[in-house]
Formats: structure tokens, C-alpha cells, sequence
């Protein structure tokens, strides 16, 4: 349950404008291997519009949200729990781990890199499963061995201005890269929205 949307140029230099506060350190609240990590909850009224949007298009996600009414009397109403935003540097990662609420994204904004300029710089270029730069989610086979299935999105240049929405459960992670610059994305995590009377 993981799909891929565009961002449109307007908002993109939203959000490249965004990107760009550096006022509040979040690394404590991240598993990110990353010396820049900076919050971004003071913004999180101006993109939650959007991220609803986009995830009121994927007709899955809407539905798996219905079938959650058992669990809260007014399931679509979401909302943009959290918000942040990592500098990614060469030989910098984020480790295996997942988010809280119900839906978790990933908004590309910069990749320094193609694949093919990655390759020639990457030490398992020769191996049989080079994950350089790469972004990978994991799950547990249901199969009585328990192994783990990986799936993995080769993320360069070609993926700014997109992003992917999550169920925030599953379990990804995003491995070092070997070129020059930064990998800059957003990312947040969706939850129900408090709808008692105040």
C-alpha cells in the first residue's frame, strides 16, 4: 500500500520555501543518521491541504480509511499530525524503522544524483544487490519461513517533485548515497483529527 503522486510547480516552490527553516532541530524525534533535520509543525496548516488532496485521489487509501470507522465515528477526518524536513548527505542514512498515525509521506524536493552517476561511485556497484542512494520498504513473508521481502525504489533526480503516500506501519528505510550534495525531502505522518466539541 505504497503510491506515488506529483507535485505540482506551485506548490513545489511552496515547499522548496519551506525547506529552507532551519529554526528548530527535530533530530530527537527522528531515527534519521543525519546531522540536518529541522521541524516544520508551525506549516503544517499550509500542506495538509494538499497532502488530502492527494490522498483523497487514491481511491485504496480512502478505503482502507472507511473501514476504520469500527475504531473512530468520523473517519476521514484527517489530519497533519507532524512535519519535518531532512538535509541528506553523502554517507548519511536512515535506519529501519516506521511512523505513528495512519498514513505517513515522502515529498521529494532535491536528489543529487541520477542512478547512473551513483553507480559509478558506489562500493557494491559489483554486487548483487546494490542499494546505494536507494529507499526500501520491508515486510515479513507470511510464508511459515518468516523471511523479509523488500521492495525498493531506485529514488534519483528524475523522482523530484513527487511523492509517495504510506501506510505508517510499514517499516522502510533509506540507505547512504556516494555523491556530492544534498538529498533534500519533507515528510509527516496523518491522524484522525480530534473531532470531540471543545
Amino acid at each position: 500500500m505504497i503510491y506515488k503522486f506529483n507535485i505540482t510547480q506551485n506548490i513545489y516552490e511552496q515547499l522548496l520555501e519551506i525547506s529552507k527553516d532551519k529554526s528548530v532541530k527535530y533530530n530527537s524525534s527522528l531515527a534519521g543518521n543525519m546531522v540536518e533535520e529541522y521541524g516544520l509543525l508551525k506549516y503544517c496548516d499550509v500542506v495538509e491541504p494538499f497532502i488530502i488532496k492527494e490522498l483523497s485521489k487514491i481511491e485504496p487509501l480512502v478505503t482502507y480509511v472507511k473501514n476504520l470507522k469500527l475504531f473512530h465515528p468520523n473517519p476521514l477526518n484527517l489530519m497533519l499530525q507532524n512535519f519535518w524536513v531532512n538535509y541528506q548527505k553523502k554517507y548519511e542514512f536512515n535506519p529501519i524503522h516506521n511512523h505513528g498515525g495512519i498514513f505517513s509521506f515522502i515529498l521529494f524536493l532535491q536528489i543529487p544524483f541520477t542512478n547512473e552517476e551513483e553507480k559509478l561511485l558506489s562500493p557494491g556497484v559489483n554486487s548483487n544487490g546494490d542499494m546505494s542512494g536507494k529507499l526500501s520498504f520491508l515486510y515479513t513473508h507470511s510464508d511459515i519461513r518468516g523471511g523479509i521481502k523488500e521492495q525498493t525504489f531506485e529514488v534519483d533526480k528524475t523522482w523530484e517533485k513527487t511523492g509517495l503516500i504510506f501506510k505508517s506501519e510499514l517499516n522502510h528505510c533509506v540507505y547512504p548515497f556516494f555523491s556530492e550534495g544534498e538529498r533534500i525531502t519533507m515528510s509527516g505522518n496523518l491522524l484522525f483529527r480530534n473531532d470531540t466539541p471543545a
